[in-house]
């Protein structure tokens, strides 16, 4: 177990020699200094290793590498690793993106801003209150030129619809850009099941979006990188080859929304909500006839933002 005082950046990296350089470089360049990188390997078979030993022998008290075995993926790795330090604040990095020189002032200030407004009401919660904070984004290729401006354009993301009916049905907040709390953190790790997650900003979002306070800086705070080898990355929602494909994806939208009640099940689970729960009423849809489900997003207003994404829950949801 790990332990600072300050902000904990939590990186996650799997075969990533070709561009974490360049992200641990954007990080030490970082006008707040007040953190700390830990950052935990899963089994990569490249330079990735001594890559990062190189930053951790020339930056001892800055820069962690934690040692453990491979967790089998992104979300598994990225929940490892809230579990192994112990924190005031989280923020969760991928390997191959570039932080803007401010990504971290701005969203600690915006934390300390929606913490130090919910404490002057909120003095009897002794355990703190649970507060996420993400950003925008600017998309990139491979080479940092510009793909798109923001995220929420490029995908058809409304970042400002941030209840918990919007969130148990889909996520907008992109791990790469977020700060949790520790009140947050505390909580998400109540979870015994992590394969029943989808991924652990999209827990975290629920777990704000029920408990706490969320908020959204409506400014890029970092390259997102895009490139063959992303685990997870950005679709252009809007492109004629997306709304093509995705017309014909029948199944993966069938299967998107299973994963998506399966989660507001094991959300429900932990955190013994009440069977009249949001969370718990979504997940009970399993099973129930197109009518039923659509009579449901339509009595909760739980509808996906995008064009194609509201038709394939229409029609197929």
């Amino acid at each position: 177990m790990h332990s600072t005082d300050k902000i904990a950046i939590l990186m996650a990296t799997y075969n990533g020699e070709k561009y974490i350089c360049q992200q641990i470089d954007s990080i030490l360049s970082q006008t707040c200094k007040d953190w700390e990188l830990y950052i935990h390997d899963d089994g990569s078979t490249d330079n990735t290793i001594a890559a990062i030993e190189s930053y951790v022998e020339k930056y001892p008290d800055k820069i962690h590498l934690i040692d453990g075995k491979s967790t089998g993926g992104a979300k598994y790795n990225f929940f490892y690793l809230f579990g192994q330090v112990e924190a005031p604040y989280y923020m969760t990095c991928d390997q191959d993106d570039v932080w803007l020189d401010k990504k971290i002032e701005m969203t600690y200030d915006k934390m300390f801003a929606i913490e130090k407004t919910e404490k002057a009401s909120l003095e009897e919660l002794k355990s703190g209150l649970p507060c996420l904070v993400y950003t925008e984004l600017r998309v990139v290729d491979s080479e940092l030129n510009t793909i798109a401006d923001t995220m929420s354009e490029y995908q058809s993301l409304d970042c400002h619809k941030r209840t918990i009916n919007q969130f148990i049905l889909q996520n907008s907040v992109t791990g790469c850009t977020m700060m949790v709390n520790r009140a947050l953190r505390d909580v998400m790790l109540r979870i015994t099941d992590i394969d029943n997650t989808i991924m652990h900003d999209w827990w975290a979002a629920l777990v704000a979006a029920q408990f706490g306070k969320t908020a959204f800086i409506d400014e890029p705070t970092i390259l997102y990188r895009q490139h063959g080898d992303n685990s997870l990355g950005a679709l252009g929602i809007n492109k004629l080859s997306y709304i093509v494909r995705r017309v014909w994806q029948k199944k993966q939208i069938q299967e998107s929304m299973r994963l998506g009640r399966l989660q507001a099940r094991e959300f429900a689970k932990t955190y013994n909500l009440p069977d009249d729960s949001l969370a718990a009423r979504y997940a009970a849809l399993e099973g129930k006839s197109r009518r039923v489900r659509q009579r449901f997003y339509k009595e909760n207003d739980m509808y996906k933002t995008g064009t194609m994404r509201r038709l394939g829950q229409a029609v197929w949801g």
